[in-house]
């Protein structure tokens, strides 16, 4: 014998549908865990009300490149009546958004809301890493004050 032992892991693919249905989950699961939105009224809570409204439903396609300013532009309905979002929830939204690009800057790839330890390192982070007035960098997008880099990015990239 070899000296190994166990069983070589295979990757699933999800159809389509099937990662749309996941990504989904992911938002639902990223609201609950990390952002303190009941489990009970994960369906009728403002946050996720707002996001709806806003065509936000899944975590890796539409949340993750949201800006600060959609946040803040956020509304949801209450007593019939089209509001904007509570500022407690606008910035609860912001510092987790904040907190998702730099945890992808960091790692350099994705967060895994299904990670047990996420929930207290956004708390530890929203209250001495973060800051609110601070833009949102996305996540991918090499930022640089290098002056040199940012007018090459500018001739190769014309989009940067």
């Amino acid at each position: 014998m070899s000296g190994t032992t166990g069983t070589a892991s295979t990757a699933v693919a999800l159809s389509p549908a099937e990662e749309k249905k996941a990504d989904e989950a992911r938002l639902l699961t990223a609201l609950v865990n990390v952002c303190g939105m009941p489990c009970k009224h994960c369906k009728t809570h403002p946050i996720a009300l707002a996001l709806k409204r806003d065509g936000v439903v899944r975590f890796n396609m539409d949340f993750i490149h949201m800006t600060a300013a959609e946040i803040d532009g956020l509304q949801c309905e209450k007593g019939g009546a089209l509001v904007p979002l509570e500022l407690n929830f606008k910035m609860i939204l912001r510092a987790f958004l904040a907190f998702c690009h730099h945890v992808s800057h960091k790692q350099r790839g994705g967060v895994n809301v299904l990670d047990p330890t996420l929930s207290v390192r956004f708390k530890t982070c929203r209250n001495s890493e973060c800051d609110p007035a601070k833009e949102i960098a996305p996540q991918g997008l090499a930022v640089s004050n290098n002056k040199g880099l940012s007018d090459w990015n500018k001739l190769v990239k014309p989009s940067a």
